[in-house]
């Protein structure tokens, strides 16, 4: 009779772990969302501190910062592919269920972040492309363009994940962004070192 107690008592214990797991997985993605959003508002911030140029027009004043805001934003899919291959390299927590009970919660939220990344890369893209003409010229004089980021929305299966191999997808992330990060640092670095006579002579 003890033994079928605990027996009754294991599966009621099981049930109730069960039915915790959706629960829990929903908190773990709101801590999430609550950093990243954090994070966010830090960026935004420390943008909002840095005075924009004196010698630039108010278009690529604000191309500067939203120029800046991209580069920040393209570290959460590096994030989230990196969470995703550090809990699958663990003997621990490549075996635990989160969310939904399976390691489809990781791959949606490295999915979600390439979706958000993809988006604000060609919304760049065409803010830029969408300057007036004097400041398109300007651009042109100091070398700054959006080829690399163009190049990278033309791809193939750009900023898209294409398997469940944490650490192929780790490494083709990386390899995409790591260039589009290096041209967004040449453009914002290109706008602040840009002097008002180089600009305008």
């Amino acid at each position: 009779m003890t033994a079928l107690l605990w027996i009754i008592y294991a599966f009621i214990a099981l049930i109730f772990a069960v039915s915790l797991r959706r629960p829990i997985g929903a908190l773990r993605a709101a801590l999430r969302q609550s950093l990243n959003v954090r994070r966010e508002i830090k960026a935004l911030s420390e943008a909002a501190e840095v005075e924009a140029p004196q010698h630039l027009s108010p278009t690529l004043a604000r191309m500067l910062e939203e120029t800046r805001m991209l580069r920040i934003a393209l570290a959460e899919p590096l994030q989230a592919a990196q969470a995703w291959h550090a809990a699958d390299a663990s003997p621990i927590l490549a075996h635990v269920d989160v969310g939904d009970g399976s390691d489809l919660d990781r791959c949606d939220e490295v999915d979600v972040a390439l979706v958000n990344a993809r988006r604000a890369v060609w919304d760049w893209v065409s803010a830029v492309e969408r300057l007036p003409e004097h400041d398109q010229r300007l651009l042109e004089r100091l070398g700054l363009h959006t080829a690399t980021a163009r190049n990278l929305l033309s791809e193939r299966n750009a900023l898209q994940r294409t398997s469940r191999a944490p650490r192929r997808e780790l490494e083709r992330i990386e390899q995409q962004l790591h260039p589009v990060v290096a041209s967004l640092d040449r453009f914002e670095t290109g706008l602040l070192q840009a002097t008002h006579i180089g600009l305008y002579r």
